[in-house]
């Protein structure tokens, strides 16, 4: 293919950005528990740690931050970090942790897909910029933003080959088209951009299980909200999402596990 028809047919399939905003912020409470990446248990940051890519005073952009944990671990490396996230409570979030961690972090609150990097003074800015397992680059025009906003290195994380019980036996449920596929597609579709424009990505893998259990309650927003922002649904539909949830639910409780490959591209422009 070549770049224009690249161009062309990797699209976003956000059909709600309201419902993408609702379901990450639902999950801003609980995503600022968690503890700051390493080494150890992020790809990225083993990534980031092996190939020397950022480096005190230097700066760095964390795009799709959510509640700031890699902002806060760049900060840690010594790196000048600017974050930004399209989730208001997730910014909430970061801005409640940066006052206990007396850290200097720049938040801010920024939907990617509409981002203007020359009126934010962030094109050519950054000495790396990471965007780890985030719904801001879905897109051949939200993932060259990435190489138009630094100046040395550039990471991007996402979930591959994905499989969730749950979420396919809705999907397949509602004849809705399952979203996994533009995830695979997007490693393709972004290692192929770059080698077009004479760029010499690499890519890494590491095989990952996430298990979470929700109320009946909490999994019926969380499924709807999730599938909701890439598919229209009806009200039918909707009832039907809680009605499936209910049924599965065991003592009030429903238990998701999702396998998945956790895929890096990283480039440097």
């Amino acid at each position: 293919m070549t770049i224009q028809e690249i161009r062309n047919t990797w699209n976003s399939n956000r059909v709600d950005p309201q419902s993408a905003v609702e379901l990450w912020n639902s999950k801003a409470a609980s995503y600022s528990s968690k503890e700051l990446p390493t080494a150890e248990n992020s790809l990225a940051m083993r990534l980031i740690l092996e190939h020397e890519m950022i480096g005190r005073g230097q700066t760095a952009l964390d795009v799709g931050c959510g509640s700031g944990r890699f902002s806060f671990a760049l900060e840690q490396l010594g790196a000048c970090v600017t974050g930004t996230d399209f989730s208001p409570r997730m910014i909430g979030e970061c801005e409640k942790a940066k006052k206990i961690r007396q850290s200097g972090v720049d938040f801010s609150i920024c939907d990617w897909h509409n981002a203007d990097l020359q009126a934010l003074g962030w094109k050519g800015h950054f000495d790396l910029v990471l965007a780890n397992m985030t719904p801001a680059v879905v897109s051949a025009e939200t993932f060259l933003r990435l190489s138009e906003a630094g100046r040395n290195w550039c990471l991007m994380v996402k979930p591959t080959r994905r499989k969730n019980e749950i979420l396919d036996l809705l999907t397949d449920m509602l004849g809705l088209k399952a979203d996994t596929k533009g995830l695979d597609e997007t490693i393709i579709y972004a290692f192929e951009l770059l080698w077009l424009n004479g760029l010499k990505p690499r890519i890494d893998y590491e095989e990952q299980t996430w298990e979470h259990t929700w109320t009946t309650e909490e999994a019926v927003r969380e499924y709807t909200l999730r599938i909701s922002s890439s598919h229209v649904l009806s009200d039918p539909q909707r009832e039907e999402i809680a009605e499936f949830l209910r049924h599965i639910s065991c003592d009030g409780m429903v238990k998701e596990r999702t396998r998945t490959t956790i895929t890096a591209v990283y480039w440097q422009v």
